[in-house]
């Protein structure tokens, strides 16, 4: 058989059996990954994306682009992976059973998604750092877990904000990976800047002009400073958290991350195993350790469903990655929900392959639960 006819009776298999749903088997369900806006980016995203393709069935991992869906149609252009070939083929299918999202989505594109497919899309919504702020301090068992954050976009607001607060961080309100984040605090004469690369110092005049063109571009947050650092270096752990076949929450590990000798965010360091982090890194017993892991644990639950109540109708959380820091005392502050695409890769970084193939797993197991078919019955 010729690969264009192949790649026909693939296609025409594909979307017959999207077309009827009633008795699902893992033959019939094709699970989506929505991986760009761009299918240039997608193309570039391909071949990171066979260790998940590796945990579907028969019916295969399909990803695609935003630039990809024909909303009139309700059909998409992308790739499925061969794995007798091992190279992905372009497709043109009907909508997916199920989608995993892993890019940040507009009102429009939300609307979207839970339209066509519901609460099977995962992560089918997007907040940002001040929406989730908001919306976990509304609930007090959260609240005290909560670095205190105020949203700016004004320049002029700043040298207040410190006077307030002596020191704090400015963060992109929409921001990722450690980028475009400062730390400010107030000295006799100036105000000392700090990057996680630069330190300058500036006077107020110069602070509120040299933020008020970033503040053209993009919103900003200010967020108290907690102290996180350990031997002049910053530390905070990122919990793995997903949503298993039986539909619950499931704690799938933690890490540990320590960034470069002073500076301002973690992501630029060595990534650590958590769980012995938590008695080397801070110094605690071993039966300390496990209960403060138990915690984490049940604040990230707490924080993950409280976010799904924020989504409305049909919102679906199944796939994050949540920072803590730890201060002085053992207690846990949330930085940041991550949930557009949280990178279980790095815990390959701390040497925790199993943490990483056993994420991937959880994942498939879960967007085959949602379309009807649960592999624990083969």
């Amino acid at each position: 058989m010729r690969l264009g006819e192949d790649k026909k009776l693939y296609e025409d298999r594909v979307n017959s059996l999207l077309d009827d749903r009633k008795e699902v088997e893992s033959k019939d369900v094709i699970i989506g990954i929505l991986v760009s806006k761009s299918t240039k980016k997608l193309k570039r995203f391909l071949p990171h994306l066979v260790d998940l393709e590796m945990n579907c069935k028969s019916g295969g991992l399909f990803a695609f682009s935003l630039n990809g869906i024909d909303k009139e149609n309700l059909s998409i252009k992308g790739y499925s992976y061969c794995r007798e070939s091992k190279k992905w083929n372009q497709l043109i299918v009907s909508m997916p059973t199920v989608i995993i999202n892993r890019i940040s989505l507009n009102h429009n594109w939300e609307s979207f998604f839970k339209e066509t497919t519901g609460c099977k899309t995962i992560n089918n919504f997007t907040f940002n750092k001040w929406e989730m702020y908001e919306w976990l301090s509304k609930k007090p068992e959260l609240k005290k877990h909560l670095p205190l954050t105020e949203l700016f976009n004004n320049a002029q607001d700043l040298p207040g904000l410190i006077g307030k607060y002596k020191e704090g961080y400015v963060k992109p309100i929409s921001g990722s990976y450690g980028k475009g984040i400062y730390k400010i605090s107030k000295q006799a004469e100036s105000f000392k800047v700090a990057t996680n690369k630069d330190l300058f110092y500036l006077n107020e005049e110069e602070l509120v002009m040299y933020f008020k063109e970033k503040c053209k571009k993009r919103t900003y947050i200010f967020q108290e400073v907690i102290d996180l650092y350990i031997g002049g270096r910053p530390v905070d752990m990122r919990f793995i958290l997903m949503k298993n076949e039986s539909m619950e929450w499931q704690g799938v590990g933690l890490l540990a991350r320590k960034g470069l000798k002073g500076g301002i965010v973690s992501n630029e360091g060595v990534t650590k195993h958590g769980n012995s982090a938590l008695q080397n890194l801070f110094s605690l017993p071993k039966q300390k350790a496990i209960e403060l892991r138990k915690k984490i644990t049940e604040i990230s639950i707490e924080a993950a469903s409280a976010m799904e109540e924020l989504g409305g109708i049909n919102s679906n959380l199944g796939n994050v990655g949540i920072d803590f820091g730890i201060d002085k005392n053992q207690h846990l502050w949330i930085i940041e929900i991550n949930h557009r695409n949280p990178r279980h890769r790095m815990a390959i970084d701390a040497g925790q392959e199993g943490i990483y193939f056993y994420s991937n797993k959880l994942l498939i197991d879960y967007a085959y639960k949602l379309a009807g078919f649960s592999t624990s019955s083969q």
